[in-house]
């Protein structure tokens, strides 16, 4: 990597441009070394919730200035919603706030000040709570479709809506036109155009949370001309773009947008893009959006786990390596790469330089992150074939959500309290005023080894709605209608932190869904609804208390749905025998809309799609048992099974 730069004729030009449209560069240039370090924070929260105990035992150089300790809650913004708890304490080790309670999130920000001019020496930001309440409903998700896919992907899609109502979130379709043109002109124009419909739609309703989910080849944008990585100046892709509903991004008449950064500095809702075309194109374009959303819902489901180790390396991601810790907490993070460490075992969360070359990512390495940040030089350029951030995203089972980290660094606190990694994208992204003297409104301290304020690249590629420490479903859901009455009964969740069931009923398979137990939840797995509208759906979540190294917060499942007269679905265990070296079909991928994918791959055998079929193949001169879990789905309900294989002996 390269100190970034950029070059006096892309000052120029772009100076030229936005001042064209009446908007003024921002003062700082994006290269400008940053002037404020980072301070490495740990914190630990009572259990009742009392008193939060803040620490950097790992600071540089351990005393220095006045320290300042910030607050506020999460999920508040604007550096107006910081308060000052503790102004200039001087040169302390740590601080201790006692004003806390229980069932509130908060957000912590320690700065150390010059006892001289009260400039900013270091900053760092801890992310804590206790018993934080659940979200039943999270907002609307737009649905942009790639219209040449969505025929191919039809079960899946519909599944994946489902599973974002079983989230909490109401669901809007958008389609879109395959934007893998080489037409600059034409794909910015498809691309406004799908803004505008967007933007319509969040007009329709403004006053709830919004994500942006682009799934298969939708307009990629160019923005700009700069050079976070050090090499040459040129344009990104940017999807900040769509999620920008503000700004109307001027182009220079070619199909190039003008911006290095978002205008006005923000973004309005979480952006994420799950696109494979740049990779594979045809079959296995869909082969990989197909498994893509078989590994979502597996997480959604519970099904992988509830995954709490991190790993980290690389001076560069200090920053993410501290959120990372924020979320698994210091005891359980590693110092490890994507391509070490990361393919040991299923990890929650991995930051690392990564390998240089992208097309090598499936080819030698096999990285099991479930979120993951990359670094390193043309990473960032998500619009350049067999990139490296889309060849993470395109492995097995892992991982679901990647982005590009340092140039700006990302705030991963959010997720230590079951936020999405789309969250704390928004956050990154929107960190500060472009047009406001620096630092005065960033509200995360610092930005990397640079200043980098709203820069077009940030994008997150993967589900951005996707959040840590997933509370396991319960099983399928029977409905059956008993008089005017009907009767629901499940299969209890697995998973040691349910306290109880909420049950919900919608006229409509995409809700909303509205809780028929608000205000407790079920602690059996049965619930009789007395008298139901006709046309009823219903849904069932597992709840429970999640505790996490950042304190504890009430979570709910993905919800399992279910209508009168409908059979639940089934995933039954079966054993399978097998010569050595044999490979052999175990899983039909798609059969009359149930479709059936593993959960996870197997030691001393690999997994392939191979047409509608999974097959598994034991590794050369393997013999012994192997056990494959796989899942049954379709687009309201899931079963997990156990396939049990006996590799004989010659």
């Amino acid at each position: 990597m390269r100190p970034p730069r950029l070059s006096r004729a892309c000052l120029s030009w772009l100076a030229a441009g936005l001042l064209a449209v009446g908007i003024a560069l921002p003062g700082a240039a994006l290269a400008q070394s940053n002037a404020v370090g980072f301070l490495p924070l740990q914190g630990q929260i009572a259990p009742d919730g009392s008193s939060v105990e803040l620490r950097w035992p790992d600071a540089n150089p351990p005393r220095a200035g006045n320290v300042v300790v910030m607050r506020r809650e999460l999920g508040e913004t604007g550096m107006a919603s910081w308060k000052t708890i503790a102004p200039r304490v001087g040169a302390a080790f740590g601080y201790r706030d006692a004003t806390t309670r229980p069932g509130i999130a908060y957000e912590y920000r320690v700065q150390r000040e010059d006892i001289r001019d009260g400039h900013i020496i270091d900053a760092g930001i801890w992310a804590t709570g206790v018993e934080v309440p659940a979200q039943d409903s999270r907002g609307r998700v737009f649905l942009v479709v790639d219209e040449t896919v969505a025929e191919p992907l039809a079960a899946w899609l519909e599944r994946f809506e489902m599973d974002l109502v079983g989230d909490g979130w109401q669901v809007s379709r958008i389609a879109s036109p395959r934007g893998d043109t080489q037409d600059a002109v034409a794909t910015l124009a498809m691309a406004r155009t799908l803004k505008d419909e967007v933007r319509k739609r969040f007009w329709d309703d403004p006053f709830v949370d919004h994500a942006l989910i682009l799934v298969g080849s939708v307009p990629m944008v160019l923005s700009g001309r700069a050079a976070p990585d050090g090499h040459d100046a040129v344009p990104h892709a940017s999807d900040l773009f769509y999620a920008d509903l503000d700004g109307e991004w001027p182009d220079d008449g070619n199909g190039l947008l003008r911006p290095n950064y978002v205008l006005g500095g923000k973004i309005d809702m979480q952006v994420g893009r799950i696109d494979f075309s740049r990779i594979r194109r045809g079959e296995n374009e869909i082969k990989l959006l197909r498994n893509y959303f078989d590994k979502n819902h597996a997480w959604r489901m519970g099904y992988i786990g509830d995954i709490r180790q991190g790993y980290g390396k690389t001076g560069y991601l200090q920053v993410e390596i501290n959120g990372v810790q924020n979320i698994v907490g210091p005891e359980a993070m590693e110092t490890g790469g994507h391509h070490d460490a990361g393919q040991a075992h299923p990890w929650l969360i991995g930051v690392d330089f990564g390998y240089y070359a992208g097309r090598l990512y499936a080819q030698r390495f096999s990285n099991k992150a479930v979120f993951a940040i990359n670094f390193g030089s043309h990473k960032q350029k998500i619009q350049n074939g067999e990139n490296a951030m889309a060849m993470l995203l395109a492995q097995p089972f892992y991982p679901l959500a990647v982005g590009w980290g340092s140039r700006p660094a990302w705030w991963l606190n959010p997720m230590a309290l079951g936020r999405s990694m789309g969250e704390s994208h928004m956050r990154t992204v929107n960190n500060g005023v472009p047009e406001e003297p620096y630092p005065d409104t960033m509200e995360y301290l610092p930005t990397g080894q640079y200043v980098w304020r709203n820069p077009v690249w940030v994008n997150l590629l993967g589900d951005p709605t996707l959040h840590p420490f997933p509370l396991a479903a319960p099983g399928p859901v029977t409905a059956r209608r008993s008089g005017t009455a009907v009767e629901l009964s499940w299969q209890a969740s697995p998973d040691p932190d349910v306290l109880g069931y909420r049950v919900y009923r919608a006229e409509a398979q995409s809700g909303p869904f509205l809780p028929l137990t608000p205000d407790a939840p079920v602690t059996d797995t049965g619930f009789t609804d007395p008298e139901p509208p006709e046309a009823a759906w219903y849904m069932v979540r597992a709840f429970g208390l999640k505790d996490v190294a950042a304190g504890s917060f009430y979570a709910l499942s993905r919800g399992q749905v279910a209508r009168p007269g409908e059979p639940p679905v089934v995933a039954p265990d079966r054993s399978l025998d097998l010569a050595p070296g044999d490979a052999h079909p175990v899983l039909t991928a798609l059969s009359d809309g149930m479709i059936a994918a593993p959960v996870r791959g197997v030691a001393n055998a690999s997994l392939s799609r191979e047409g509608n079929a999974w097959v598994l193949e034991p590794h050369p001169g393997f013999t012994g048992q192997l056990r494959l879990p796989y899942m049954v789905t379709n687009a309201t309900s899931s079963a997990m099974g156990m396939i049990e294989v006996t590799v004989g002996g010659p």
